[in-house]
């Protein structure tokens, strides 16, 4: 009977698992314009140009270092991953291989749900549910195969917890866990967040040679980290990656902590919300009472999981983070973990409640099990119903109209400058990605990923005051700019023959997120370095004005009426402060 139950358990699995890559095929053809800067530092990297975006200038702008690596120990066995795409009306050949390894990665996540599950002891049936969760997560789906690190990041995130569960409740050597979380931070440096979680779970859960449990975690998180540090320093002279400036805000702003609190909360209300409810009511029937419960291993480890997704959004909201869903993704087993077993606890409790206040019998232990089931099985089809809403009214919409305009516009741009300026022509960009990769044309980043001293330029003046006065000056001086906005030729003033700014052409890009649906226009200019020395008193004395922005009310970047033969050229605003990585 037992063999029989665990075949059936291993037939829905795989079901399960081929469930999770359908979900994928809406998203195949799926890319950013992040994906394009793994792409471009593993292009250089098979190329023999080190660990740069721009070839032979190391820089550490991959917030992914073991991701870029995986992609260019591929590259180096896929014809032409090395070699720049003579267009862009194809998806590049490391970009489908990268999406292998995602659609990997998402199975082999599905499938350690359920091992989870076996490993706290849950019934073979109830532990399908985790991973059948994780198989219809929106968000999970929208970046598995987008060329991005986060199908890798959620694979780590769930096996190092499958590991500390192993070290908690079977006393299983803590290395594994250890070097599992040590490359989830190469993966995604928000998972130091999870190692300092895992070795608080080992010292309040590991009653028994609790050291050799530390050890195993930091020996493990050391073994794979110390190196990549060591040679981050020797290549970067810095330990942490350049977007730990450039995609985040102002330390402790209020403004933008909130707006990353309410981000989050709505990017993981889109998918988990039932599981979330789930877990809200049963932590209002039963309190603190519910953790002691438990004995203080499983106590241990409950507690890691819950404490990781708090702890990542509200890291979040304190480095004022543009949040984005793939940012949320490596929270979602914590989610579905506790929806899952908040479902099988509260659902006796909620019904005996509701039949003392009818003066009927609480549930006795023969219906327990039937209640139980039928509440689980109620998470897992409005869960469903809510992702795949979400998928096909949202999500995958989105992805075919963003990676179409992409390629369009900044794909396009990019071969413009191959084909039309020579080599070494310096570029200087708001969005990197897709325009780095095709043209093969040193950027000047505005945002500062992979030219880290705009960083904090661009987040103490924003960036239409870096463009509009040409700030980017003092670190380089491109012979183009190419600009985002939401009107084409903003910074051009035919009637200003001081001007700078000459406007060469503009491309659109239709849907630049789900949260900024808007018709977006990246315009290019060339600069003009010489009407910018006679320029440049006035522009430092006359900041811009931006609509709507209180840090530039009542300036204008103009001179006096006389001085311009009358009126200025106010600038739009656009006001999006990193780059344009898909919103949600």
């Amino acid at each position: 009977m037992a063999e029989r139950a665990l075949s059936r358990h291993g037939v829905a699995l795989a079901a399960i698992a081929a469930l999770s890559v359908a979900h994928l095929l809406p998203f195949r053809t799926y890319l950013t314009d992040d994906t394009f800067i793994h792409l471009q530092f593993a292009k250089n990297l098979i190329a023999g140009q080190g660990f740069s975006f721009n070839a032979g200038e190391p820089t550490y702008g991959a917030t992914s270092p073991l991701w870029v690596f995986l992609l260019a120990a591929l590259g180096v066995v896929i014809p032409g991953s090395g070699q720049t795409p003579a267009d862009a009306s194809h998806v590049p050949a490391l970009a489908w291989a990268a999406k292998a390894i995602g659609a990997l990665a998402t199975v082999l996540s599905v499938i350690l749900m359920a091992r989870i599950g076996r490993t706290l002891g849950w019934s073979p049936n109830l532990s399908l549910v985790p991973a059948a969760l994780l198989a219809v997560h929106a968000w999970s789906a929208r970046w598995a195969i987008s060329g991005m690190e986060t199908p890798l990041v959620l694979l780590l995130v769930i096996a190092s917890f499958h590991a500390l569960a192993r070290t908690l409740l079977h006393g299983a050597s803590a290395w594994p866990g250890g070097v599992l979380l040590g490359l989830a931070t190469l993966a995604r440096p928000e998972c130091w967040i999870l190692v300092m979680l895992a070795l608080v779970s080992a010292w309040t859960g590991v009653r028994v040679r609790r050291s050799r449990a530390w050890a195993g975690i930091v020996g493990g998180t050391a073994l794979v980290t110390v190196p990549w540090l060591a040679l981050a320093w020797t290549w970067f002279h810095r330990l942490t990656p350049n977007t730990s400036a450039a995609k985040a805000g102002v330390l402790l702003d209020p403004a933008l902590g909130l707006s990353a609190l309410q981000t989050s909360l709505r990017a993981l209300l889109a998918t988990d919300a039932f599981a979330i409810g789930f877990a809200v009511v049963s932590l209002a029937m039963a309190g603190p009472a519910l953790f002691r419960i438990e004995s203080p291993a499983r106590r241990a480890f409950w507690t890691f999981v819950f404490l990781w997704p708090v702890a990542l959004v509200l890291g979040y909201a304190v480095g004022g983070v543009q949040v984005v869903s793939r940012y949320l993704v490596p929270a979602a087993p914590s989610l579905i973990l506790i929806g899952t077993a908040a479902a099988w606890w509260c659902a006796p409790e909620l019904l005996s409640v509701r039949r003392k206040i009818v003066g009927k019998p609480p549930v006795s232990g023969a219906e327990s099990p039937r209640v139980r089931a039928a509440s689980v099985l109620a998470l897992v089809v409005l869960a469903t119903a809510q992702n795949v809403a979400v998928t096909a009214r949202l999500s995958a919409p989105h992805a075919r109209r963003h990676t179409a305009g992409l390629l369009a516009s900044l794909g396009q741009l990019g071969v413009w400058a191959r084909t039309s300026t020579a080599r070494g022509t310096l570029f200087a960009v708001s969005d990197i990605g897709a325009f780095g990769y095709y043209s093969d044309r040193p950027v000047l980043d505005l945002f500062g990923l992979v030219t880290p001293a705009m960083a904090p330029v661009t987040v103490r003046e924003g960036y239409d005051a870096v463009v509009a006065r040409l700030l980017y000056e003092g670190i380089g001086r491109p012979e183009y700019l190419v600009d985002r906005a939401q009107r084409p030729a903003r910074l051009a003033d035919p009637d200003d023959p001081e001007n700078p700014y000459q406007f060469v052409r503009a491309v659109e890009i239709p849907d630049l997120g789900i949260t900024r649906p808007a018709t977006y226009v990246y315009s290019l200019y060339t600069i003009d370095w010489a009407r910018y020395d006679r320029l440049h008193p006035r522009l430092a004395s006359h900041p811009i004005e931006i609509p709507g922005d209180p840090r530039y009310s009542g300036t204008r970047l103009e001179a006096d009426e006389g001085a311009r033969g009358g009126g200025g050229n106010r600038i739009g605003q656009n006001s999006l402060p990193s780059q344009a990585s898909s919103s949600l």
